[in-house]
């Protein structure tokens, strides 16, 4: 079998997706497999890169053509057959709609990781960004996308019952979704030799697009830390953005600046130690098709805070504290017990590893290369190909 993985989901700059599609390769890479393999990229430079940090062997090919481009829809699907390839796996929502007949098999089986469904789930979910503005466009490319995979992998059970729902497929289809869990890279271990930073400090690492509720964790912080250890600090890692400066606005109101740390990117070292010193960690979203920051905390042994919603309780289990979205509150609460209760965050503390063990690269790629293998062994010889 050949199976061509689309690497160009890597992009310049560290993403979710471009980390994933990293661990999936090295994850497959390191299995003892008869198939050919094939990446596929659109820049030379950064298919050395990540071959380099992967240390994949796998043939290149260099695309001149982008993930986004009409060329990409029309050129790609010629390729694949050209190229004798079986099993397509792009690693995000995009892929060449022509190639792929609707609810029927072609030549080519084609795979398709959908991670969540988030501006569907809430059309608000990102008022301001381009999937909101152009709402009409990414929901039909997304229910085309459904319909002409021949499995979908997503990455937690919510997000399979959300994709049920919402991009109409019908009950026949149900079992081409796959629910993968994502793997944490290796790094994301406890480490007894890096204490807790004294006085302590709360961590949140994520975008700050609304449904997150960045603006509701600087508004529980602030009407918590009277009840906190004196000095405790706001830490805030991820990318700015100047489309959603609520949070910003609350912290600026409450005078919180003095007691707050405002981090943008950050390299994969220092998101490790941010997660090793904090005194717990809190995604307080409406939604998620999984929560990285959840389990990658859980896996240095951080405790956890997160919202009751989507996937949280089915990654964290019974292994961290939750709360409802948007209930101020109650985060609050939350806050006050994980720093001023030793039982409660050494048991936190304790329980995320274990729990964390759940979620490996090896078991990512095993079950990912069972979806592939599972396309060819139950197909049959496809009728000739019509225009879809």
């Amino acid at each position: 079998m050949k199976i061509a993985l689309d690497a160009r989901w890597i992009f310049e700059q560290t993403s979710g997706i471009g980390e994933h599609t990293r661990l999936l390769i090295k994850g497959l890479h390191a299995l003892d497999t008869p198939h050919e393999w094939v990446l596929l990229f659109d820049d030379e430079e950064r298919a050395e890169r990540v071959t380099a940090e992967t240390g994949c062997t796998w043939a290149k090919e260099i695309l001149p053509y982008e993930l986004f481009s009409l060329q990409n829809q029309i050129k790609l699907p010629r390729w694949l057959r050209r190229e004798g390839v079986d099993v397509y796996h792009a690693t995000n929502y995009m892929m060449p709609l022509p190639g792929f007949p609707r609810h029927r098999q072609g030549r080519v089986r084609a795979v398709i990781t959908i991670h969540d469904l988030i501006p569907m789930v809430f059309r608000d979910h990102a008022p301001r960004s381009r999937k909101s503005r152009f709402y009409p466009i990414y929901a039909h490319l997304m229910r085309e996308v459904a319909a002409r995979a021949d499995a979908i992998i997503t990455v937690s059970a919510s997000s399979r019952d959300d994709i049920i729902r919402l991009l109409r497929l019908p009950e026949k289809a149900h079992d081409k979704i796959r629910v993968v869990y994502n793997g944490l890279h290796p790094r994301y271990t406890p480490d007894p030799d890096t204490p807790r930073k004294n006085p302590p400090e709360v961590l949140y690492v994520g975008r700050l697009d609304p449904y997150k509720n960045v603006p509701q964790l600087v508004s529980a912080f602030g009407e918590s830390r009277k009840n906190l250890p004196i000095g405790t600090r706001l830490r805030i890692i991820g990318p700015p953005d100047e489309r959603y400066p609520e949070a910003m606005t609350i912290a600026r109101q409450l005078d919180l600046f003095p007691h707050m740390d405002w981090e943008g990117h950050v390299d994969d070292a220092t998101l490790l130690d941010a997660y090793r010193r904090a005194s717990v960690v809190v995604l307080p979203s409406h939604y998620e098709g999984f929560g990285l920051p959840v389990a990658e905390a859980m896996a240095c042994g951080t405790p956890v805070i997160c919202s009751n919603a989507s996937s949280l309780p089915e990654v964290a289990g019974e292994d961290a504290l939750f709360v409802p979205p948007g209930d101020l509150h109650a985060l609050a609460d939350a806050l006050t017990e994980v720093l001023t209760t030793p039982k409660t965050a050494r048991r936190l503390a304790e329980a995320g590893p274990k729990r964390a063990q759940r979620f490996t690269v090896e078991t990512m790629a095993r079950e990912t290369l069972a979806v592939y293998e599972s396309l060819i062994q139950t197909s049959s010889t496809p009728p000739p190909e019509t225009n879809p």
